[in-house]
């Protein structure tokens, strides 16, 4: 893809990113209405279909013949049509928006022939805007982010979201990062992968796990984390997929192998004999 057009879309995805979270902003302050989607604490509210609305119009306008994979599910053509597709969550973290009117965040991704080009994150209470180009390295409000701290996992700052997963508790898994929990210097608890990601990326944790993710939830956290340095995979160490759920573990690299071997360690001991 030529420079040109990757900036210009970088340039679309960051206004995109902030205008979204303004809107965002403004109605919170207005009354709005939250439905359950599979259950009480999946959520979804006016706001996000509009939020969602409001960036897929901007992205087409522009570019026509892209395709889009959101979580709300607003854009009808099937994503695997597209060279180049938009993985966008207009509100990551919508329980926290609901509830806390912080720690939720606009999360953008654009990937091309299945390559992660762009990740844009954007956290609008705080007005922390995180951005990735593949090549060209992480960026928060434009100071560069760079992973070069070592971190051992006793030292290690976590974040997880396997504790309320009831595929994680069939599994065992809750039971292994609760092990985990001990063995590391802290654990915390955001509720929205996409800032998590971004905490990564910053420094601000030292890796993130979870069992069960879509692509909307990871697409642009994923690219951030590995232009400032990070590893990013499955659990198991399997390249992330762009359209489709998988698990995830992004951390500072100087201590991917060691938090794997504990994870999958502990795996091999959970298993039925």
């Amino acid at each position: 893809m030529q420079a040109t057009t990757l900036e210009t879309l970088k340039e679309l995805a960051l206004d995109c990113a902030r205008s979204a979270g303004e809107l965002s902003l403004k109605r919170m302050k207005q009354p709005f209405t939250v439905e359950y989607k599979t259950s009480a604490s999946d959520l979804v509210t006016a706001v996000d279909q509009e939020v969602e609305k409001h960036v897929i119009d901007a992205i087409l306008r522009q570019f026509p013949e892209h395709g889009i994979l959101g979580e709300e599910s607003t854009f009808k053509g099937d994503p695997r049509q597209y060279e180049t597709l938009w993985v966008i969550d207009p509100i990551d973290g919508t329980t926290n928006f609901v509830h806390q009117h912080i720690n939720f965040a606009v999360s953008i991704a654009v990937y091309h022939k299945g390559e992660g080009l762009i990740g844009v994150v954007y956290d609008p209470s705080r007005d922390e805007m995180f951005h990735a180009v593949k090549g060209q390295g992480a960026f928060l409000n434009g100071q560069r982010l760079r992973l070069e701290k070592t971190v051992t996992l006793e030292e290690a700052l976590l974040c997880t979201s396997v504790f309320w997963n009831k595929q994680a508790e069939q599994m065992g898994i809750d039971q292994i990062v609760k092990k985990l929990a001990g063995k590391v210097r802290g654990m915390r608890l955001l509720g929205s992968a996409a800032l998590e990601m971004s905490y990564v990326a910053a420094g601000r944790l030292d890796g993130y796990v979870s069992l069960s993710l879509n692509a909307w939830d990871f697409g642009a956290g994923r690219i951030l984390v590995e232009e400032a340095g990070g590893r990013v995979t499955s659990m198991d160490g399997k390249p992330l997929p762009f359209d489709q759920k998988s698990s995830v573990m992004a951390c500072n690299p100087t201590f991917y192998e060691e938090l794997q071997q504990y994870i999958l360690r502990s795996e091999h001991e959970h298993d039925p004999v």
